[in-house]
This record gives structure tokens, sequence and C-alpha cells, in this order.
């Protein structure tokens, strides 16, 4: 991408104005095909990205437990993975039919999930609380501070690799874990836990192909991004930080991303180097 003298770089709003307009057209969005596409207003442009979002994600669920102590996340989808964020920041990314449930705040001395299917991890770090994870395939994973992706569906054996930090994997009636660093993979098998170096990373990217978001934060859906993207960096004003947004990305870049956010909100962001600042329009 060029950059600019005054280091910023540009953005090809063509470009994702016209991948709006198509995914608008192609569900039937538009209010009049004979009109223009640039003629159409900002502020609809912005409704309409929101409602977009709210259909495509209305496949998803989400649900809190009859007792408000216990939070059940679902994904009752294939094509999508959902990403949610919990009560210590870390952010889970769920794929399709997978589930899980934890405390609504987690306890002082440990953060304990249930898992059902395959996902994402991003663990917040804390040492004085470890994360646990509890899966239907008898296996327990522990961590404090890492990213790690997890295959625990029915039609596969249990399956975690590791992106980055530490995971100490229990398998049922073993004390001894399987300790794993970043680079490596373990595999449940008929005979125990075999270790191996990762061969396809292509395990963590199949998580954010397709990424939805049900009435999230902010600053949660940026966080969620920059976690897995890296570059270029999205910074938000913190005064927008609690807005909520349905949204989902599809194969989108970055830049993209943030357009579509600052369109559905009505922000103004604004590109130098790396970064992305998203703040409120100035009236």
């Amino acid at each position: 991408m060029k950059q600019n003298k005054d280091n910023t770089y540009p953005i090809d709003t063509d470009k994702a104005w016209d991948n709006l307009y198509s995914r608008l057209k192609n569900d039937r969005l538009l209010p009049c095909e004979s009109h223009r596409k640039r003629k159409i207003p900002l502020q609809w442009i912005a409704t309409a990205a929101a409602i977009f979002a709210g259909v495509i994600f209305s496949i998803f669920y989400f649900s809190q437990n009859r007792d408000d102590s216990i939070v059940f996340l679902q994904n009752k989808d294939d094509t999508g993975t959902l990403v949610a964020t919990l009560e210590d920041s870390s952010v889970v990314y769920l794929a399709g039919n997978a589930s899980i449930s934890c405390p609504a705040v987690f306890a002082k001395n440990q953060r304990k999930v249930e898992l059902k299917g395959n996902a994402l991890f991003c663990v917040a770090k804390d040492a004085k609380r470890p994360f646990i994870i509890e899966t239907d395939k008898n296996v327990t994973i522990e961590v404090v501070g890492t990213i790690f992706a997890v295959q625990s569906s029915p039609e596969n054996p249990f399956e975690l690799s590791v992106k980055q930090g530490k995971v100490k994997v229990y398998s049922k009636g073993d004390k001894n874990p399987v300790p794993l660093v970043a680079g490596e993979t373990v595999q449940l098998k008929t005979n125990g836990m075999t270790k191996f170096q990762t061969a396809d990373f292509q395990v963590f990217n199949s998580f954010t192909n397709k990424m939805c978001f049900k009435d999230e934060k902010l600053n949660n859906i940026v966080n969620a991004i920059n976690i897995v993207y890296g570059s270029p960096k999205i910074i938000t004003e913190e005064s927008i930080n609690n807005r909520t947004l349905t949204v989902t990305f599809e194969n989108d870049s970055v830049e993209t991303m943030s357009e579509l956010i600052c369109m559905a909100l009505n922000l103004k962001q604004i590109n130098k180097q790396d970064t992305i600042f998203i703040r409120q329009s100035l009236k």
C-alpha cells in the first residue's frame, strides 16, 4: 500500500463501497435499483449495513441461562464463527455447531468453562486464576494466558494446537499433563496423547474467515480483530467503546472491516502508517 508524505495511507473507498453495495444488492436491501450507487445517503447506508449484518446473524444463537450466574454461547450454524468476549476479557471464536458454558463472573481462584465442538481461544493473562476448559472428550485444558485452537467435535479425535504461550493438556485419569508450547500440537489417540510439531497453521486461520458478532461492544470487536490480524491495528476513541453492533465480516481486510464499522455507527476513521484511528464524527 502506497504511503503519502504525511505518513498516512489511503483506503480504497471505492472498492469498499462496491463490496458493501454488492452485499446489499444480493440481499435485496437496496431501496431502489434505479438510483445510482453514490446517490444513496450515507445515513441510509449505515442503517442498511446494520440491517444486513442483523439478517446474516439471525442464524446464530446467543442466550443467557435462566440462572443469571451462567452464560451459554452456541453457534447453531456451520458456515461462520461466533466471536464473543468473556468476563475476563478472554476472546472465544466458536466454530459451527460448537458451544461453551461458563460463569457470568469467574471465581477468584480459577476461570472454568465447558466446551463442546471446535473453538479458538485467546485467553487473557491472569497468573492467579488459571483458565480451565473441560471438554466432552474427557480432556481438560489448563492455561494462564495464550492463543490455541481446540478440535473437540464428535466426528474427529481431540486435537489442540498452540499458536502462542504454553498449554497443559490432561486426559481422563492421567495426573501428568502433556505440556505444549507455540508451534506444537497434541492429539488424543486410542493409546493416549501424542505430541508433534504443528504442520498446518490453517487451523488458526479457519476461525477468522467469517467472523460474526452479536450485540458486541465496539472495543470487544476491535480487540478480537486486532488479536488475529495484528496489522494495521485499530484504535478507538474511549467515548465510543461501549457502542454495540451486530455485524458479520467475511474474508474482509482490516481496512474494509474498519470502514464498515464506521458506516454502521456513523463514525470517522483516520489512517496513519500501520494504525487506523476510529473516533466520533464531527457534526
